[in-house]
């Protein structure tokens, strides 16, 4: 919960929308496309949502709302599989009304989110209940911890990780169990050294789920007291907060680019009334993300926040310097060349940043910059591989920066999914669909695009321009990419064009060539860009783009991404 929400005016204004009927909290679903088959506008009954609000009664300390609460937890958890021999034993179904087996598929990640909530409410408010339900408690948390414990997560999954450790710890000292308690301290102890490997968390640079990692290392110093993980948790806390700092532009108040997984591009306003309480820096509020139709008004965590390292807090008022480049390994792979590299270059007044290799999702930022336009709200600009019109995560974008400078080359991926990065690959990876295009997009009120007369393209927003220069003779499964601009109302668009026209279906495995890059460059509008053509070259299997001695090289066939 930010700092300064009022817990009882969050939970009068919930009571429309409580059922006495069922004991859950109702809202109107949005559906994120995966997990979830109920249809957007359903009023549904959500068990995460009704189990945190179950914590806020308790929390409010109104003698109502407190004898509410027992209610709302027995309704949340008759819905959890406790049938030892089903794979999803110890799991939530996300909706009341679509129970596990109805999903598609179950999402195993709601033991950690509910057992949490179970873990808050045996350890704070304990006393508030009776012994009845604080047996089901203690049994339904067991049945989750042990979940997360056949899961076993691995550090790669930033937040889960961390938030298994927090729930299996807790449970361990709630229920007294200690192969519960060792295997949280291996977690932990696995997750810091596999974070000091590779210089970063994994899920690096994360609007999102870089600070829902900082909420559960805060989580676990609230509920665990255990001096192990504590002093683990103490350590990842500092290193995260670090993080967070170092990808901060204050003038436009943004995460710098690349980017891992992001739900809009822009910190929300919840984001940022939590980083001015915890840095006591007045971070600009930039345009706000479009209502996502969810959740919820009503987002209590039952974490008490802790400020940000006194030391850290002066990174958010100002740069370290005027210019320069952040360079650092997010994910390390074999081979070498498989890992993931980002750069991203500060000014005071713009940021700009890139991947080395990476794939394409509606989540991904791969390449993103910021900076102000016209109307002094940030502009935004970052790349995108569209199916149909709609993200699609089947591509991938190799990128070498340096400074304001970054060669691309693209490539199909033969394993991933099509809207979502795992869940809906279709059969043998056959694809289908009328258009396949790369968009390079500016976001901003004034953002306009000229198609210059040597084929480049110039996007323009506030002080800044960027140019898009094509690589010449690109090619997608031995046919010609079309280059166009489209402008439209606070956004203009620089495509590349793979196909666009009647439906045709198409395999994305090794036999299909794509033979496309270029080179971008973003810039002062009152200076003159590079006019160097990029340079395409191909050898054994490879092909390499390369302009003002900054080269690139990528597959020139589809492959499989790690």
């Amino acid at each position: 919960m930010e700092p300064d929400v009022d817990l009882k005016t969050m939970l009068a204004a919930q009571e429309p929308n409580f059922s006495t009927q069922c004991n859950l909290l109702g809202e109107s679903w949005h559906s994120i496309g995966y997990h979830s088959q109920v249809p957007t506008g359903t009023w549904v009954h959500a068990t995460r949502t009704s189990i945190y609000y179950a914590l806020a009664l308790l929390a409010s300390g109104e003698t109502a709302w407190i004898e509410r609460a027992p209610k709302v937890i027995r309704a949340v958890l008759a819905s959890q599989v406790t049938d030892p021999y089903d794979p999803a034993f110890g799991i939530w179904p996300w909706l009341d009304e679509e129970r596990v087996p109805q999903m598609a598929p179950p999402d195993w990640n709601w033991a950690d989110f509910i057992g949490a909530a179970l873990c808050h409410i045996l350890r704070e408010y304990s006393d508030l209940l009776d012994d009845a339900i604080k047996a089901e408690i203690r049994a339904a948390l067991e049945r989750a911890a042990w979940s997360i414990f056949r899961r076993n997560v691995q550090p790669e999954y930033t937040n889960i990780a961390i938030m298994g450790a927090a729930v299996t710890g807790a449970a361990a000292e709630l229920l007294h169990i200690p192969l519960l308690l060792e295997y949280a301290r291996r977690r932990l102890e696995k997750f810091a050294v596999h974070t000091e490997k590779s210089g970063g968390l994994t899920e690096y640079n994360s609007p999102t789920y870089t600070f829902i990692a900082l909420f559960e290392l805060e989580r676990i110093l609230q509920l665990i007291e255990d001096p192990v993980i504590r002093e683990y948790a103490t350590k990842l806390h500092e290193v995260v907060w670090g993080k967070i700092a170092d990808h901060f532009h204050p003038l436009t108040g943004q995460l710098c680019g690349p980017q891992s997984r992001a739900y809009n591009d822009f910190l929300s306003k919840g984001t940022v009334r939590f980083l001015r309480w915890a840095t006591g820096v007045e971070i600009p509020l930039g345009p706000q993300p479009a209502d996502s139709g969810n959740p919820l008004s009503f987002n209590y965590d039952g974490i008490r926040h802790l400020p940000c390292p006194e030391k850290i807090r002066h990174r958010f008022a100002e740069l370290p310097r005027d210019e320069f480049e952040l360079r650092e390994c997010c994910i390390r792979r074999v081979p070498e060349e498989n890992s993931f590299h980002a750069v991203a270059w500060f000014s005071t007044e713009a940021t700009l940043g890139s991947g080395s290799r990476d794939a394409f999702w509606a989540q991904r930022r791969p390449m993103l910059g910021y900076w102000m336009a016209a109307n002094g709200q940030p502009a935004v600009l970052k790349v995108r591989f569209l199916k149909d019109g709609r993200d699609c995560s089947a591509a991938g974008i190799w990128q070498a920066q340096r400074g304001t400078e970054i060669v691309f080359a693209m490539q199909m991926l033969t394993n991933l999914g099509d809207y979502h990065i795992t869940l809906d690959r279709p059969p043998q990876g056959i694809y289908t669909f009328h258009s396949l295009a790369y968009s390079w997009e500016l976001h901003a009120a004034d953002a306009e695009v000229t198609e210059e007369s040597d084929g480049s393209f110039v996007m323009s927003s506030g002080a800044y321009k960027v140019r898009i220069t094509p690589a010449p003779d690109g090619r997608f499964h031995d046919e010609p990419v079309k280059w166009r601009c489209i402008q439209e109302k606070g956004c203009c668009r620089v495509e590349a064009v793979l196909c666009d026209g009647a439906e045709r279906s198409l395999a994305f495995d090794e036999n299909l060539r794509c033979e496309l890059g270029g080179a971008l460059e973003l810039f002062p509008a009152t200076a003159e860009p590079s006019t160097e053509k990029p340079v395409k070259t191909m050898s054994e299997g490879k092909i390499h783009f390369s302009r003002n001695g900054l080269t690139v090289t990528a597959p020139d066939h589809a492959v499989t991404f790690q």
